[in-house]
Parts: structure tokens; sequence; C-alpha cells
């Protein structure tokens, strides 16, 4: 099978290799893979980030890589039969797993794959995973209410833009704090209100909205911090996929990982399918073209994902 891989840090020592195919063992499923996403983690470890988090077991080379999108092709004991040529979307923990997606084939936990019904491209139903599954994290964490108030900073982004949709569907009040540029875009996504970064501290923005702050927030940037804390009232929900700010008034930030969740991840299939969530995707590349593909999303940001087919 062809497969990226990082002999050692850097994009520009990234290549494209022949590397042995890998078997389903049992309880897995063995997946021809179409397209892979290429997300901000997979640029922190091609280029050494991540380096310190790296098990012993994981050495180079490496391969990136945390969803995919294609068809069972192969299963291993104990997996039901009747998957065989189904459309499939997978989600790898590549930490602990020891190898990513971003390869021809993969092997990987039945319970880690969604099957995936006719329609959407693979290139559009890869960015689904990582992203949906983290945004899923976030509103299990906030444990909102219908009614009730959350705030999303980078609501513009992929994991915010699937934590809007996400919430608005479950009826939750939606205020979206984004650039100005993007006011159309999260509103058309079913935010209720937008607090703009340009019209300055976002929980003041968020206070003038509703004076006794917001319920909950979750923030997808990696430059709000603290500030973030003044829009939610005292003894509300804080989450954050980046760095969590200092508790402070009864607030207890918590950070939030997109982990394997095979019944989430096939809810967000489904609604990713029915049209129910937007699955936009900037730019695809050949898996050949893996280093140029990933410059190119180093140079983003985006509005959708850079995408590797194969």
């Amino acid at each position: 099978m062809r497969a990226v891989r990082v002999p050692s840090w850097g994009v520009q020592n990234l290549q494209v290799e022949d590397v042995p195919d890998p078997r389903a063992s049992a309880g897995e499923v063995l997946i021809a893979v179409e397209a892979a996403t290429i997300h901000p983690a997979d640029l922190q470890m091609v280029t050494g980030q991540f380096a310190s988090w790296l098990p012993a077991s994981i050495s180079a080379p490496y391969t990136p890589g945390w969803d995919l999108a294609g068809h069972v092709m192969a299963i291993g004991d104990g997996v039901d039969a009747s998957l065989l040529g189904s459309r499939a979307v997978g989600f790898s923990n590549w930490v602990e797993a020891g190898h990513g997606t971003q390869a021809s084939l993969v092997a990987l936990p039945r319970a880690n794959v969604a099957v995936a019904p006719d329609g959407l491209p693979a290139a559009r139903l890869t960015t689904v995973s990582l992203n949906g599954l983290t945004a899923w994290a976030a509103l299990k964490e906030l444990a909102l209410e219908p009614g009730q108030t959350l705030v999303i900073a980078g609501a513009a982004g992929s994991v915010g833009g699937f934590a809007l949709e996400l919430a608005a569907a479950r009826g939750i009040r939606v205020i979206a704090a984004v650039s100005a540029r993007d006011r159309e875009h999260v509103l058309k996504l079913g935010a209720s209100a937008v607090a703009a970064r340009e019209d300055g501290d976002v929980g003041a923005v968020v206070r003038e909205m509703i004076p006794g702050g917001a319920d909950g927030f979750f923030d997808t940037t990696t430059s709000l911090g603290a500030a973030g804390l003044g829009a939610v009232r005292d003894g509300g929900r804080h989450v954050t996929s980046t760095s969590p700010p200092e508790p402070e008034r009864g607030i207890q930030p918590t950070k939030i990982y997109g982990l394997p969740d095979g019944e989430a991840l096939q809810q967000l299939v489904n609604m990713a399918a029915a049209g129910r969530l937007q699955t936009p995707v900037a730019r695809e590349f050949s898996v050949e073209a893996a280093r140029a593909a990933y410059e190119e999303f180093a140079s983003g940001p985006h509005r959708g994902q850079i995408v590797l087919v194969f």
C-alpha cells in the first residue's frame, strides 16, 4: 500500500512510500481509503511539536492522520460479514494505535467505524470524524439544555462550525464569536447572534446581549485564553479544545478531545449525509502530492478542509 511517512521532523522530510499491507485483526475492519483530512494536529506531528507526547512504543517513520473515508474490503474475526463493501468513515487515535489514516489501507476497530450511505463524496465524508467528535465531546461536557445560551469562539472554523450546527439542532441558543467577515456564514449555520471580534472584548460584547452572562462557552481558538470567561455567568461552563484558563467565579474550564465514539460518529455521518452538517472541502490533493498538501495547509487558514485523496 501507499502511505504518507515522516522519517524525521519537518514537512520537507515528508515522503510517500510503499509499505506492507495491514491485515484486519479480530474485531477490526480493513478499509480501502479514498480520502483522509489534514488537521492542525497532523501538521504539529509532522513538524515535531507532538514529539514529547509520543509513547516509546511508537517510533519513526510515522504515518499521520486521524480520520478517513473509504470502503470496507476485509473484516477480522467477530465482525459482521455484511459490512464487506460498505462505505465507511473511520477514526484513529494514532497516538495510541501507532499508525494514522493517511494510507491507502488502514485497519481500525469496528467500534471506530461508521457506515456511510451513498451520496456524499469521500472527500467530504472524511471531514466529519475528528472535528465532529471534538464538537460532540464539547457539547456533552457542557451539558446545556434547550433554551440555554452557548458562546462559540471560532464558530466559523471546522470544529466550531460543527459545534454550532449541533447545538442549534438541539435547541441551544448560540452566539458566534467570530470576525465580522464571517457574520453571514455563521448566521446561516444557525447562530442566533454574533459577537464580532472587531467590537472588542468578547465578555463585554456578550454581556451587552445577556447581562447575566451566557450559560456556556466553547473556545476553539488559541488566542482567547481567560478572556472568554468574562462572557460566562457565575457557575457556568467553559470548555476548550486548546489550553484552558484558570478557574474563576465557580467556572471550572475543561479541555476536551475528539476521542473514539462509534455511536456519536454514526450519528454525525448520518447528519452529514442528510445535509444537516456542512462538510466543506477547500482543496483536494493526490496522496502523491502530500508534501504540497501540507505546505498548502500550513499557508492557511482555509474555509474548508485540505484533503488527501487515494
